[in-house]
């Protein structure tokens, strides 16, 4: 009874969910594009992977098929909406991340700055917009390697929970043999 136990709980400890080829996706506005890549949490890329973009009602924006590399590219959502991208490799790993409408304000807006001396320069309020644009431009072009470095600390196998489940399993096993000491 105590191996059939010892089994059983050994068993439900290595039973959870598959988290070292765990699919994941990452994506940023540039510009007036949305550029992204699908990533395995063990390494490697989603290279030749059926993906779509869709609006909070469900309509397709754009879909596609990843590169080689797993990347992804589309032109942001005008009038800006919240957009999902989900990646499905359809061999069980489907991943989906979801930009907010808000990141897409700017997007489309972003111009050239105008050089101009004369009076065909902008009015002060379409030169702020002008400014306010290029500016969340530069911005999202700075933040967007902060952002994809986050997302991959975040997705890998850190080495403490490789030694939490191997101390886990140790533990498990001296439940068990102290079970069947007492039991003698």
């Amino acid at each position: 009874m105590i191996r059939f136990l010892t089994v059983l709980l050994l068993a439900l400890a290595f039973s959870g969910p598959a988290q070292a080829h765990k699919l994941k996706v990452f994506a940023t506005v540039e510009g007036g594009e949305v550029k992204g890549y699908a990533f395995f949490i063990g390494g490697g890329r989603a290279a030749q992977t059926a993906w779509v973009a869709k609006d909070t009602a469900g309509a397709p924006i754009a879909a596609g098929t990843t590169d080689g590399e797993g990347r992804f590219a589309f032109t942001a959502p005008q009038p800006p909406t919240d957009a999902t991208v989900t990646v499905d490799t359809r061999e069980g790993h489907v991943a989906s991340v979801t930009l907010p409408a808000a990141r897409f304000g700017g997007a489309a807006r972003a111009t050239p700055p105008v050089l101009a001396t004369d009076a065909s320069a902008p009015a002060g309020g379409e030169a702020d917009a002008r400014l306010a644009a290029l500016v969340e431009a530069a911005v999202q072009r700075q933040l967007a390697p902060l952002m994809e470095r986050i997302e991959q600390l975040d997705a890998r196998l850190r080495y403490a929970d490789i030694l939490s489940g191997v101390f886990l399993i140790l533990g498990l096993a001296g439940i068990g043999l102290w079970a069947r000491g007492r039991r003698s």
